[in-house]
């Protein structure tokens, strides 16, 4: 027995299927779009928003195929600057380890950095320096 094609039924579906499309294309970081265009502008952000998500490392491995290990120095810029900044300071330490200013910015760099305890530690030895601050 064959039964009659609902039309109506299909074209309720395909409303709501074209509707749902919509709403989550919305949602998607421009982003996105933009890597999937292959602009390499738009990698380097992408790649720094996506940071902490477990597919990371797979991205980055694929962008760095695609535009060379350039890449990877773009997404990591900031935190070999904070690196460089830290060892810089940390130099100084050693030669005027009464430094509050150098103190207080290895706090400010070590809290960006994530690591609080050495951050809190700086700050406390800056603070017995100076206590205003």
């Amino acid at each position: 027995m064959i039964k009659k094609f609902a039309w109506g039924t299909f074209l309720s579906l395909a409303a709501t299927y074209i509707v749902i499309n919509l709403v989550f294309s919305q949602l998607i970081s421009p982003l996105y779009f933009k890597q999937i265009v292959n602009e390499k502008n738009a990698i380097v952000p992408y790649l720094q928003s996506v940071r902490s998500l477990p597919t990371f490392k797979k991205d980055l491995i694929l962008y760095k195929n695609l535009y060379g290990k350039r890449i990877e120095e773009e997404v990591f810029y900031s935190d070999t600057l904070r690196k460089n900044k830290i060892q810089e300071l940390e130099n100084l330490l050693q030669k005027n380890p009464s430094s509050r200013d150098a103190l207080y910015n290895l706090y400010l760099l070590y809290s960006q950095a994530g690591n609080e305890t050495k951050a809190l530690d700086y700050l406390n030895k800056a603070k017995q320096i100076d206590p205003a601050l």
